[in-house]
């Protein structure tokens, strides 16, 4: 459905990614993990055209091209069939909830405001944020934002839904009320690429774990089987690290 080949990119002398193969299926949840500055971020951003790789070769359903030649129209053509739900939510300040929804439906895709605002409601309520429509994102907790950022998402009926560490700006009891809606999604077959430290949800929901580190895929699998028996020595340190972390925590 979704797939990158031999994807590189760099900032000036900094070679963040070395050639990375990766693909996602319809229906398929798939967590990315490594360290901080691993690449991770960057290639989340390649994949949806925020970042444009320097070489590789693109794939979304039948359109396969080279990065270097993909035209504009096509890149906008891609990314209308998807979404990217922010580390920090990345809301209009001086938009409501229901506004900040609305936003990418009637400007972006030309959708009737009737339209968008019945379609944004219905978002909302499946994030359970229908009460709060009318409040601005500074009257919401973390959590609640971040909710809304899934309700936008949501709302323009992507295709693929692309997470960049959605919980890591927030407190930790605020953490379980977005990992919550991300399960229910999902469990509804929703497809969606998630760039986590959340290794609970890793194991739990996802179907697949790739562990990156210093710009290439070290290892990549079923979630239970790089979670609890990876190959590499890699993937069993940053494991270990991880686990001594939320056990000081």
């Amino acid at each position: 459905m979704l797939g990158v080949k031999n994807i590189h990119k760099s900032f000036g002398s900094n070679q963040v990614l070395k050639g990375i193969d990766f693909q996602v299926d319809e229906g398929e949840v798939v967590a990315i993990i490594g360290s901080s500055g691993s690449g991770k971020t960057t290639l989340l951003r390649c994949m949806a055209f925020l970042e444009q790789a320097d070489d590789g070769i693109f794939t979304f359903d039948d359109l396969s091209k080279d990065i270097r030649t993909i035209s504009k129209k096509e890149i906008k053509e891609i990314r209308m069939k998807m979404a990217f739900v922010f580390q920090s939510f990345n809301l209009f300040r001086n938009m409501t909830a229901l506004q900040n929804v609305m936003e990418g439906l009637t400007v972006a895709r030309k959708v009737s405001k009737e339209e968008a605002k019945k379609r944004s409601l219905e978002m909302l309520e499946k994030v359970g944020m229908l009460d709060r429509a009318d409040y601005y994102p500074d009257q919401l907790s973390g959590g609640q934002q971040q909710r809304v950022a899934i309700a936008r998402a949501l709302a323009t009926n992507p295709e693929v839904i692309l997470f960049d560490e959605p919980t890591s700006a927030l407190d930790p009891e605020l953490t379980g009320e977005v990992l919550e809606v991300m399960i229910k999604l999902a469990k509804e077959g929703t497809t969606m690429v998630v760039v986590t430290h959340e290794m609970e949800f890793a194991r739990n929901v996802a179907n697949r774990v790739i562990f990156m580190e210093n710009g290439i895929v070290v290892e990549e699998g079923p979630a239970e089987q790089i979670l609890s028996d990876p190959k590499q020595e890699a993937t069993r340190r940053f494991l270990k690290r991880i686990l001594r972390k939320e056990e000081q925590d």
